[in-house]
Parts: structure tokens; C-alpha cells; sequence
């Protein structure tokens, strides 16, 4: 499957079709875990992560795929890997961090640090507010069909709401990043 239909069907929310293309490259990942200290397990978790930022940064229609998704996937990986190596304070080598001209692995761990404080400024909010943001942003629900659903009196209160939201989320994004420095 090419990268812009993969793009496409996660912009569409029909990951399974995706899931099943990407994990093609779950072997070159086992591979490269196992011989830096890793187990099959650890592959597949790591790869799995990878997915998981790979997909939403797919769904972002500003993001630009800039390197191929094989490599894209493999890079981000060998990153999370080293994060976890340095975790468990196993030596890595010189040999293993070798970098992609095409891949700045300094803007991943930016991007992750922002992703991970994203995700916690989210897990902050209410359900309801959970669930409006969903809506709205991965499922491209439109106003009216927010508001029938989570049962709002109209479309404009259901816009005020996710406004509210919206600013709930970033103030705890920011005290989550004021907190981390």
C-alpha cells in the first residue's frame, strides 16, 4: 500500500486496513531491537508506540511525510528504543546511533515530550469534554450532530463547549509544560 493512501484511510479513521500494511515492517524493527538488547516482546511494544505516533500525527492534515513510511516507522523506533536502553542504563553503542540525513531525531524527542504533555492535558479533561474533542476532531462530526448526540440544546452551545474545552486543555497543557521545566 503507498504512503498517501496510508495517510489517507488514517485521516478517515479506517485503521484496520493500515494496521495490517504497517505491521509489514514489524520484522526490520525485530531485527534491529534484538541485536541492541532487546526480545521479540520489547520489538512489538516499541513498534507498537511508534504506531501509535505515527497515526496521530497522520490524522494531523498539516503533517508532511518527508522520509518513507519504512523509514519513518524504523526511525522512530530505534529512537524509542535508545530512550528505553538509556532507561534500563544499558550501554548503547556508537555503531547503533547513526542517524537519517532525512530524520531529526532531536525534533522527535521534542515532538514525543509535546505529544506525551498533550496527552496528558487531555486525560485532565471530563468525559464529556473528552468525548466532544473526539467528535469533533476524529470522528468530523459537525456541530448539529455533536449537539443531538451529547444531547446539547443547540449547535451553539455545543461550539461554546468545545471552545471551553478547547481552553481547558490548553491551560493544562501549559501547566503541564511549566511543571516539566
Amino acid at each position: 500500500m503507498k504512503s498517501d493512501k496510508i495517510l489517507e484511510l488514517l485521516r478517515e479513521n479506517k485503521e484496520g486496513k493500515v494496521f495490517r500494511a504497517l505491521y509489514n515492517y514489524l520484522p526490520k524493527v525485530e531485527k534491529m531491537i534484538q541485536a541492541n538488547s532487546g526480545t521479540k516482546e520489547d520489538a512489538r511494544d516499541i513498534f507498537q508506540e511508534a504506531l501509535i505516533v505515527f497515526c496521530r500525527k497522520a490524522k494531523d492534515t498539516s503533517f508532511v511525510l518527508t522520509a518513507s513510511i519504512d523509514t519513518y516507522l524504523y526511525s522512530t523506533c530505534r529512537f524509542l528504543w535508545n530512550n528505553e536502553l538509556r532507561k534500563r542504563k544499558i550501554e548503547v553503542s556508537d555503531e547503533y546511533i547513526v542517524l537519517i540525513d532525512d530524520f531529526d531525531l532531536s525534533e522527535q524527542e521534542e515532538n514525543l515530550s509535546q505529544l506525551k504533555n498533550a496527552e496528558k492535558a487531555l486525560s485532565q479533561l471530563g468525559e464529556k469534554c473528552l468525548e466532544l474533542l473526539q467528535f469533533f476532531y476524529y470522528r468530523a462530526m459537525s456541530m448539529k450532530e455533536i449537539a443531538e448526540k451529547l444531547n446539547f440544546s443547540s449547535e451553539k452551545t455545543a461550539r461554546n463547549q468545545k471552545y471551553k474545552c478547547l481552553e481547558q486543555a490548553k491551560k493544562h497543557y501549559k501547566t503541564n509544560t511549566v511543571s516539566i521545566l
